[in-house]
């Protein structure tokens, strides 16, 4: 018995070693003991406490786990509780990559602005890893240095439309801000403006009197502004509609489903933002495709020749657009004698989309 317990472990030992001819002894593997995955991985920071805003942060989130199961890749998704973690992993991640001495492709995405100091300090740190790659998002300023950027400008699809919503019967409209630090939501709502304003001036006297657009700002000094109390906003909701306001166009992230949640107490116009809000109270939505852009970015990332180093995905390119939710009821042309209440046609909608698409082509300096 004792000696079939020696041949036993011997036979272990030999399993388990072998030697060279010089001495050397070299272990083999467990082939049962779990092998390192080498699939390339997709790892996203967000802002802080981003996720489960059911709007821009989400899509982004969808868009990525779509494509890494249709093409097999591994994903991490990060939404720390503060700005401060988010950038003590951001850290602890460059560190990683300097140090890594393996071939595993890796793609970090930053998506939020929030973060853009560090990131521009530090992303030529990135050089000494082949196999790592950044992508920061929404920012129109290119890296110096390893990385790509990304920017989905909104001023085309809002500059639609404000414009669309200015052929409207006694358009009175609110947009509301996030902040006026994040340079994404204030082109938003300057092209929601200038279209408003240019569809304004088409008017006749007797109608531009019956026209009102103002802005309210949900984080006047900071870079808050992405999600609100139910008690703030449904106060907001009341005053806006005291003061005489019928549509509410909410540019500021999660914020935007406080307010669509609360609305029907009080039952004003909300435009959908970022995503396609099918409701009753919305006439249309302002959609931003952030999902696909991501499937973009990630299968440039996976090709031979990357993600380009600077790129922009607005309303020319379909990233962005606006949705009608049902006709929009018009002005009357002046002389129109129709027995049916004039709508928006396609011929109309076809001229105002061009206009816009030429708006934010200069807009951004094309």
């Amino acid at each position: 018995m004792r000696t079939e317990k020696i041949i036993s472990l011997f036979a272990v030992i030999l399993l388990w070693s072998s030697c060279t001819k010089e001495g050397d002894t070299i272990y083999l593997p467990d082939p049962n003991e779990e092998t390192a995955n080498t699939e390339p991985l997709v790892t996203v920071i967000y802002d802080a406490d981003a996720l489960g805003d059911r709007s821009y942060n989400d899509l982004i989130y969808e868009g990525i786990e779509r494509t890494a199961l249709e093409l097999g890749l591994r994903t991490m998704q990060h939404s720390p509780r503060t700005r401060e973690e988010g950038v003590q992993y951001l850290e602890l991640m460059f560190r990683q990559m300097e140090a890594a001495r393996d071939s595993v492709r890796r793609l970090f995405i930053v998506a939020s602005t929030s973060y853009d100091e560090f990131i521009r300090k530090n992303n030529k740190r990135l050089e000494v890893n082949p196999y790592a790659d950044l992508l920061y998002l929404e920012t129109r300023l290119p890296l110096e240095g390893k990385g790509s950027t990304l920017f989905m400008p909104y001023y085309g699809a809002m500059y639609e439309a404000g414009r669309i919503m200015a052929t409207t019967e006694f358009p009175s409209v609110m947009l509301v801000g996030a902040n006026r630090q994040t340079e994404a939501v204030v082109d938003a709502l300057q092209g929601y403006q200038d279209g408003f304003e240019a569809g304004v001036r088409l008017l006749s006297e007797s109608q531009n009197k019956y026209t009102m657009l103002s802005t309210s700002w949900l984080d006047e000094t900071g870079q808050g502004g992405f999600s609100i109390a139910d008690t703030t906003a449904l106060h907001l909701l009341r005053q806006w509609e005291a003061e005489g306001y019928d549509e509410i166009v909410p540019v500021c992230g999660g914020a935007f489903n406080t307010f669509a949640r609360l609305n029907s107490l009080v039952g004003l116009s909300l435009a959908g933002v970022d995503y396609f809000y099918d409701s009753y109270y919305s006439i249309y939505s302002i959609v931003k495709h952030v999902g696909r852009a991501m499937d973009t970015c990630i299968r440039q990332w996976l090709s031979g020749e990357g993600i380009p180093k600077h790129q922009s995905l607005g309303l020319a390119s379909d990233y962005t657009e606006v949705i009608l939710n049902r006709p929009i009821i018009i002005w009357p042309p002046e002389g129109y004698e129709g027995e049916t209440v004039p709508t928006l046609t396609e011929e109309m909608r076809r001229a105002i989309h061009e206009e816009a698409v030429r708006k934010e082509a200069e807009h951004e300096g094309d």
